[in-house]
C-alpha cells in the first residue's frame, strides 16, 4: 500500500481569516488499481488536480472518495471525482445542512452558534463571519457530490481490506479518522479530529467545535496512537519519534 500527502491551501484569491491555512489530503494506492483519496480541500483550488496530476493520475481514476468530516476546506473537490463512491456521515449531513442554513441567514452569526448550545470565544467570533460567507458561497450540500455516489458510514460501506474508520467526534458532530493498516506499520488520517502535530501540547488553533470537550478528549486520545499521524491541517509526521516524514510518499 503507498501512500501519498499533499497539504494544500485555501484558494488564495480569498480574502477569508482562514486564507492560506493548510489542508491535507490523502490519496491511498491498493492493490487491483484501487485508488482512494481521503479528503479533497477546497472548492475551486487547482492544488488538488496539480497534485494528483504530478502523481500520474485524474480524477476520473480515483475509485473512493472518504471525507472525515463535511466542512467545506475538506470536501470542496468531491465533485470533481464522478467515477468514485463517495463516503460520508448522514448525520453529520443533515446536520451541517442545517447550520448552513441557519448561518446563512444570521444577522449575527456567533449569537447563533451559541443558541445551539455551542462554545464560541471571542476571538472566535470572526472567524464565524467567515463561516457564513463559506456557507452562502459553498453550501456543504452542493459539495458532497452527486446524491447517486453518496454511501453513509450509518449504513456500514463495503471498504478495502486495510481501511478502517475510528469515531472522533468533536471537532464536528460526527468526525472520522481513517485507519491504514499496513504488514509493518499503520497510518491515521485524522481529519480535524487532530489540526497539527502540536495540538494535544496545547498549542493553540483557532477553531469552533461542535463539542470542545469531546475534540480535546479525542485529540488527547490520536496523540496516544503509534505510528504515523496525517493531521488535518499538518503534514504527516511519524507519532513515535515527533519527526515530520521526510517525504511526502510512503508505504505501509
Amino acid at each position: 500500500m503507498k501512500i501519498h500527502t499533499t497539504v494544500t491551501l485555501v484558494h488564495d484569491t480569498d480574502n477569508l481569516i482562514i486564507r492560506d491555512v493548510p489542508v491535507s489530503s490523502t490519496l491511498v494506492e491498493l492493490p487491483g488499481d484501487c485508488l482512494v483519496i481521503i479528503d479533497t480541500g477546497m472548492a475551486g483550488n487547482p492544488q488538488l488536480l496539480q497534485w494528483l496530476n504530478e502523481l500520474g493520475y485524474k480524477p476520473e481514476d480515483v475509485n473512493l472518495v472518504i471525507n472525515t468530516h463535511l466542512h467545506q476546506d475538506h470536501v470542496g473537490g468531491n465533485r470533481l471525482f464522478t467515477n468514485a463512491r463517495i463516503l460520508i456521515s448522514r448525520r453529520e449531513l443533515e446536520y451541517e445542512t442545517a447550520l448552513n442554513r441557519l448561518l446563512q441567514e444570521a444577522s449575527d452569526p456567533a449569537a447563533t452558534v451559541r443558541s445551539l448550545g455551542r462554545q464560541v470565544p471571542q476571538d472566535g467570533e470572526r472567524l464565524l463571519w467567515d463561516l457564513k460567507r463559506l456557507a452562502q458561497e459553498f453550501p456543504t450540500p452542493s459539495l458532497v457530490g452527486d446524491p447517486v455516489q453518496l454511501e453513509y458510514f450509518e449504513n456500514e460501506p463495503s471498504l478495502p481490506k486495510p481501511i478502517s474508520l475510528i469515531n472522533v467526534p468533536g471537532h464536528s458532530i460526527d468526525t472520522r479518522a481513517i485507519l491504514l493498516q499496513g504488514r509493518y506499520r499503520q497510518a491515521l488520517a485524522t481529519g480535524d479530529a487532530l489540526y497539527h502535530r502540536d495540538l494535544w501540547k496545547g498549542v493553540q488553533i483557532m477553531g469552533i467545535h461542535y463539542d470542545e470537550a469531546l475534540f480535546r478528549q479525542n485529540a488527547e486520545r490520536i496523540a496516544r496512537f503509534r505510528g504515523i499521524i496525517i493531521p488535518g491541517h499538518d503534514h504527516a509526521y511519524n507519532n513515535v519519534t515527533g519527526k515530520y516524514l521526510p517525504d511526502d510518499s510512503f508505504s505501509l
